[in-house]
């Protein structure tokens, strides 16, 4: 059963009448790992009754630490439940999203730096000594070391589907997870959040993914997009639930557009550091390096020193695994979204820089490139949003015999619950052949389109194992992908 807006506002402290909204959850600081240094941010939501809160961190040869939480108040206009009430549900004509509320909240972030990596963490959330949350993550992987993470997009819009994909990455247990956007549905409010999203990923009783998994965010076109802070002032709610690592390019014609209203001063003041940080950035764990980008329609990637920011990060770079993460997919085989195209121009540019997968979301199923080379025939994005371009496949690779790519493969992990974008590659294929010569060629190793899944990495050094599994934990695609040992 979903829990609404309203109805969270029932988990009252027992000393103060003060209402729990959103539970205490970890996400990554604002130093990146790739500095050899480990940051996290523990982050909840309340009413607007105010309340002292302290945060206690304690380890394994870790001096425990206690830290008093930032406050920032977020006042929105008011929302109505989008939210489809089950059957029999309590209070349910109450809930139809025929009345409209108030939105104002207290957001509290507890910031903990300078923690020892390969550890394990327990923080409690106090307030006026009385518990109200709690968790255990584990700070991130020094190089040697192998790990174990997720990849998943387009993850809430308020159906079961994403129940079912959340409670497998939990059997998984990942060290952490990257969200590749398309967080919550429709358009990314706050109020989509608590309808939809928190339930699932962090509800407020019982096992939680999110309060001992970091969540990496990837910005899709439903979080940023579709926006106006002026008629909407709740959208954009991914910059204030997310943190991460700001070591980006900055803020430029790369970031989400606010304009110069006041609505847009507002939203910088209660976001902080997350705009832009938010939207590019990178971070190492393990053996692997992962660059985060946003390609939504707005982005310019092609600005130069955006472009510059890209080769520099992945280059200076030393480690054996090198993963882009978008939303848009470069390559993909479904009929949806398929025009969007611009990130093709940047495909010489991540095979100079020694990238090995690039990880999108927004195309609602599962899909998994053959190795491929790709060399643009332009510069700039042709009317119509198609790059057409020449295609070098590596079709001796098959992820179980011969394991060492000759090129780039491109992932789609867009099946985390949201409406799934079903087909069938031959007829897909057949379609895009005769309408799009030079544009498609069968670059697709699997399509798994009729259910829900999520992508699992096991990492070491040398070895990349590849899993997808669907929404009951069966395996749909395994690959494995080696480097020669250096």
């Amino acid at each position: 059963m979903k829990t609404t807006i309203f109805a969270v506002l029932l988990f009252h402290s027992a000393l103060s009448g003060q209402s729990l909204v959103v539970r205490p959850y970890v996400q990554p600081g604002p130093i990146s790992t790739i500095a050899g240094a480990e940051s996290k941010r523990i982050l909840w939501l309340t009413d607007q009754v105010p309340g002292e809160f302290s945060v206690e961190f304690s380890g394994e040869n870790f001096p425990t630490r206690i830290v008093t939480p930032e406050r920032v108040k977020l006042d929105f206009g008011p929302a109505k439940s989008t939210r489809k009430p089950a059957e029999n549900e309590p209070g349910e004509d109450k809930v139809k999203g025929t009345a409209e509320h108030e939105q104002h909240f207290f957001k509290y972030t507890a910031s903990i730096d300078g923690l020892p990596m390969d550890r394990t963490i327990h923080y409690q959330v106090k307030r006026a000594g009385q518990e109200i949350g709690s968790g255990t993550f584990r700070t991130s992987a020094s190089a040697g070391k192998p790990i174990r993470f997720v990849m998943v997009g387009d993850l809430a819009n308020g159906q079961t589907g994403q129940d079912a994909v959340a409670a497998q990455i939990a059997k998984v247990d990942p060290a952490f997870v990257v969200a590749l956007g398309d967080l919550v549905y429709p358009t990314g409010r706050v109020s989509q959040y608590l309808d939809h999203y928190w339930n699932t990923y962090n509800p407020l009783s019982g096992p939680s993914l999110m309060a001992s998994i970091p969540f990496y965010a990837v910005l899709g076109n439903h979080d940023v997009d579709t926006h106006n802070l002026l008629d909407t002032p709740d959208v954009l709610g991914a910059y204030y639930f997310f943190q991460a690592p700001a070591n980006g390019p900055g803020e430029g014609p790369w970031s989400t557009p606010l304009g110069t209203s006041p609505a847009a001063a507002t939203f910088r003041q209660s976001a902080g550091s997350s705009y832009p940080a938010l939207g590019n950035y990178s971070f190492d764990d393990g053996p692997a390096h992962f660059l985060i980008l946003d390609n939504n329609g707005y982005a310019k990637l092609d600005s130069p020193k955006m472009l510059e920011w890209i080769e520099r990060d992945l280059t200076v770079s030393h480690a054996p695994w090198k993963f882009v993460c978008i939303h848009a997919p470069m390559f993909h085989s479904s009929r949806e979204h398929y025009n969007e195209q611009k990130t093709r121009l940047l495909a010489p540019l991540f095979e100079r820089c020694g990238a090995d997968l690039i990880c999108s979301g927004h195309v609602h199923n599962y899909q998994r490139s053959v190795p491929l080379r790709f060399t643009p025939d332009s510069v700039k994005v042709p009317a119509g949003g198609l790059v057409n371009g020449n295609f070098k496949l590596d079709t001796v690779f098959d992820g179980v015999t011969h394991t060492r790519p000759n090129g780039l493969i491109h992932l789609v992990a867009g099946g985390g619950g949201g409406t799934l974008y079903k087909g069938e590659l031959e007829k897909n294929a057949a379609f895009f052949q005769s309408q799009k010569p030079g544009n498609w060629v069968p670059y697709t190793a699997k399509f798994v389109a009729d259910r829900h899944s999520f992508t699992v990495f096991e990492l070491t050094t040398d070895r990349l194992l590849l899993r997808a599994l669907d929404a009951t934990g069966q395996e749909i695609d395994r690959c494995l992908i080696t480097k020669p040992t250096r």
